[in-house]
């Protein structure tokens, strides 16, 4: 019932990270005299940062730079998870089972490679991951296939037979592009008609995704750790 190989989002999924980037979003576009586009944090979500640069051109105010505010937003967001990642629901727990059971693992994440690593360092989940491909390692990001089909080369797998979980519209599309079946746990983005339709299941949880997946039973329940501090 395992399948070959096990290729996770990061942010929003495995560590508990959108609220800390929607709210250091927000506080910089407050300093930046942008409180306008304050709310449109939904439309970055998932995206890698070229991405999100060419969304910032069409969000902010002509007197924004655009350089300064994305530099000044990064660097809020990891200062605010300097000496904490906060992880989702049974994240650590999953992982641990995972590599107890010989599923090698990887994170297939918009994020630049180099912070993502951080992140899992600092979270406690790097030493699981076989490869960590950001979104500085493809031509195309999310929901471009280009990320999870990078992700199963670097582990030998055939899409088809690994499984993919998101928490985003983008990386559900990404993942079924790819031909990688995926698992949508909603994080900031509700399921709805469409990650249903594309998605083989959709969760609460990691642990009732293990439990639907037939991975464990009612009677085996994984250990929480939300908000588990490193």
């Amino acid at each position: 019932m395992l399948p070959q190989a096990v290729i996770f989002d990061m942010d929003g999924l495995l560590i508990d990270t959108e609220k800390v980037s929607a709210a250091t979003f927000q506080h910089t576009c407050h300093a930046h005299n942008a409180g306008q586009v304050a709310n449109q944090y939904g439309q970055l979500i998932g995206r890698n940062q070229q991405e999100q640069r060419a969304i910032f051109a069409d969000l902010l105010p002509d007197h924004v730079d655009l350089l300064r505010f994305d530099k000044d937003w990064r660097d809020l967001f990891l200062d605010q998870l300097r000496h904490v990642v906060p992880l989702k629901p049974y994240a650590r727990s999953l992982c641990q089972w995972l590599n107890a059971a010989g599923v090698p693992m990887a994170v297939a994440t918009s994020t630049q490679t180099d912070k993502a690593e951080t992140l899992l360092d600092r979270a406690g989940l790097y030493g699981f991951m076989k490869q960590v491909i950001g979104g500085d390692q493809v031509q195309s990001g999310k929901p471009a296939p280009d990320l999870y089909i990078a992700a199963a080369a670097a582990i030998s797998c055939a899409p088809e037979h690994a499984i993919a979980f998101e928490d985003s519209h983008q990386g559900i599309m990404a993942a079924y592009a790819a031909g990688v079946p995926v698992i949508h746990i909603p994080d900031l983005v509700a399921a709805d008609a469409f990650t249903r339709q594309h998605a083989v299941m959709v969760s609460e949880n990691l642990n009732d995704a293990a439990i639907g997946l037939g991975w464990l039973d009612e009677m085996y329940r994984l250990e929480s750790d939300h908000l588990d501090p490193i």
